[in-house]
């Protein structure tokens, strides 16, 4: 009789130490569905043929997927929220960064107009 109360405690604790290390990891937000009925926005086709208008776009980019993120945080509660701020924030920075380092290189790949 021990015997199964000792498996039955055991089979217990495993499953509460596995609820609170699941309830305890981050979650990530799925992707929004796709709404197919509407066109895509005309700015989607126009180039960005210069570093400095594709250096723009990605900010625009980094900022709605910022501002999307902060939105998607206001559902959680607690330390959830405040860590789903921060990788927001981090992810944000990463983004910045990037197109920080993408207009570098393409400012450096960018012929010089050659005068005489």
């Amino acid at each position: 009789m021990i015997r199964i109360t000792h498996r039955m405690h055991l089979l217990l604790s495993l499953t509460l130490g596995l609820g609170i290390m699941t309830s305890s990891m981050p979650t990530r937000a799925a992707a929004a569905e796709e709404d197919v009925s509407q066109n895509d926005p005309p700015r989607w086709y126009q180039q960005d043929d210069t570093p400095k208008k594709h250096y723009r776009n990605l900010l625009k980019e980094a900022r709605a997927a910022y501002a999307q993120s902060l939105q998607e945080c206001k559902a959680l509660k607690g330390m959830d929220a405040k860590n789903c701020r921060h990788e927001a924030r981090e992810n944000h920075a990463a983004d910045k960064a990037r197109a920080q380092r993408i207009l570098k290189l393409l400012s450096n790949q960018q012929p010089t107009s050659m005068t005489s």
